[in-house]
């Protein structure tokens, strides 16, 4: 049993710590993924409406405090810190994700839980068998000597806790330390919307009376051809498929222009959840841009009229072009934010709480030539 538990202990704080250590990695994306969740919940039980749309406002603390539990509980548990009160913290945590991945999974809500960010993608179900097989070893070890024995000691408790919560508020303002998305700094664009790899078949046909699954065409002119299925749809599939740039009533291919020349973009998803602030240092910074031959574009979900009035107010002399809210999303976690492109390969990233120089901007268009 002694074994056990330890063979137990690692596992629960391993997986946990590596999930809270991913989420509070991307604070904003944990956010994005619990609004989409409670907006469903509120769809779903119409009762209890109030009460969903309620947590709305309140997902990114959310997304923080949630992701710091899991390294705090991981810690805990390792240090033997009250083990007991950890484990029954423990499950309480797990039901409440086995909850949210259960209803995902049976009823195809959410198709992706946001377990371990963006860094490793799982389907619903099997978020769901992963939390119940950590929430079977936490229940397990609530009946082994480990919960006799345990230490009164906070501080490697506290230590976590004030570390996790500060590594999320520095990823929410200074932008992700490790970005694991396909618009990350050095990948080129064009390339990650291409496929992956060829796609490649298997054939299902009738030859001689009897159902036979094939990797090639066959040769057989008297074979009656059933169905096919391609085996490799996901590794194939293009990390980007819905990268596009458009202008209302205009027919230049904007999305190809994007590829051509240095481009900085300037992001806003939705005018109405921006740091607006930080658009008085932009429009200064841009002017200095154009003048170094650097295009400057806005890129807003927003309606044309919200962002016309943002320009008007904040004197943004370049072009605003549309592209789909979670596209922008996708690209940078910050609201304004900055996106530096060069013959469609990305060269830097910055949050509208740390916004670059142009020597910076410089420095990056050189040094990646």
């Amino acid at each position: 049993m002694r074994q056990y538990s330890r063979i137990a202990t690692f596992l629960l704080v391993f997986i946990f710590l590596f999930s809270g250590l991913i989420k509070l990695n991307d604070p904003i994306g944990t956010q994005l993924k619990l609004e989409e969740y409670f907006d469903v919940f509120s769809q779903d039980f119409p009762a209890m409406e109030g009460f969903w749309k309620f947590w709305i406002p309140l997902a990114l603390p959310l997304s923080i405090l949630l992701s710091s539990m899991e390294i705090v509980l991981g810690i805990a548990l390792w240090a033997n810190y009250r083990t007991k009160q950890v484990l029954w913290t423990f499950l309480g945590l797990l039901g409440f994700f086995g909850f949210l991945t259960f209803y995902s999974a049976y009823f195809n809500k959410v198709t992706d839980c946001g377990c371990f960010g963006e860094t490793i993608k799982l389907t619903p179900w099997t978020s769901f068998f992963k939390d119940v097989f950590l929430f079977v070893l936490a229940v397990s070890l609530l009946f082994t000597d480990k919960i006799k024995s345990f230490n009164k000691n906070l501080s490697p408790v506290l230590i976590s806790a004030l570390v996790s919560v500060s590594l999320g508020i520095y990823c929410f303002f200074y932008l992700p330390i490790h970005d694991g998305l396909p618009y990350a700094i050095g990948d080129n664009i064009p390339q990650n919307m291409k496929s992956r790899e060829a796609l490649r078949f298997s054939y299902v046909y009738k030859i001689h009376g009897k159902e036979e699954t094939l990797t090639e065409m066959p040769t057989d002119t008297q074979a009656i051809f059933v169905s096919m299925q391609a085996l490799n749809e996901k590794e194939a599939r293009p990390l980007i498929t819905d990268y596009r740039i458009w202008v209302e009533n205009d027919t230049i291919d904007y999305t190809a222009a994007s590829f051509t020349g240095k481009k900085l973009m300037v992001i806003i998803p939705n005018v109405h959840h921006a740091h607006l602030d930080a658009l008085k240092q932009i429009a200064v910074l841009a002017n200095e841009a154009s003048k170094k031959g650097i295009q400057v574009w806005l890129l807003s979900a927003s309606s044309d009229e919200e962002v016309n009035a943002i320009r008007h107010e904040y004197q943004l002399n370049f072009p605003a072009m549309s592209v789909d809210t979670k596209v922008l999303k996708t690209i940078i976690r910050s609201s304004p934010g900055l996106w530096l492109i060069n013959q469609g390969t990305v060269r830097g990233k910055w949050s509208a709480y740390h916004l670059p120089s142009i020597e910076d901007i410089d420095q990056r268009l050189i040094t990646t030539d």
